[in-house]
């Protein structure tokens, strides 16, 4: 038989060759934990701007008459409605409200409404309409202010800044 000449990578090559692969993959690897370090930071600073600002400078209020909240509601099928006055008392202007109706049957707005928003020591009143057909009759509303934080429109919706008020707390629009 023959024997075949057999040559092999000598030791030193081989282990320079292992260094630098291992060299490699932890450029890559560190590379990669920055760029997720950086990330994850941002995303942080973002929210804990937003929750800041947010508990600290939106104060949103009802308008309160002879201690009675202006808040109602009008159950008239289609037109069915909540009128409410709000009070900005934070020190951010307010750009807008969202207003969420449950009922019964479902959930109704959560939408930006038009013409909302409120200069600081300022007020609005609303009214806003949703669908008694698809919501029943009214259970709670809740109402979340929206401000701009860094040329974001962001809804404030952490539990400081968000008015919700049970059906207990809100009167028929059209009682004494």
């Amino acid at each position: 038989m023959r024997r075949l000449s057999k040559r092999g990578v000598s030791p030193l090559i081989a282990t320079v060759l292992l260094i630098a692969f291992a060299v490699a993959l932890g450029a890559v690897v560190m590379n990669w934990g920055r760029t997720y370090t950086e990330q994850t930071a941002d995303n942080v600073k973002k929210k804990s701007d937003v929750d800041v600002k947010c508990s600290l400078d939106v104060k949103l209020k009802l308008l309160e008459l002879q201690s009675k909240p202006q808040l109602c509601y009008g159950e008239w099928g289609a037109d069915s409605y909540i009128n409410v006055t709000l009070l900005n008392d934070g020190t951010k202007k307010i750009d807008g409200v969202r207003v969420t109706v449950f009922g019964d049957k479902g959930i109704a707005g959560n939408e930006s409404i038009s013409n909302s928003s409120i200069s600081v020591a300022g007020g609005v009143k609303l009214s806003v309409g949703y669908g008694y057909a698809g919501t029943g009759p009214v259970k709670k509303v809740r109402i979340v202010p929206v401000v701009e934080i860094s040329g974001v429109s962001t809804a404030c919706s952490g539990s400081g800044s968000v008015l919700e008020k049970d059906v207990a707390d809100i009167v028929a629009c059209n009682s004494s």
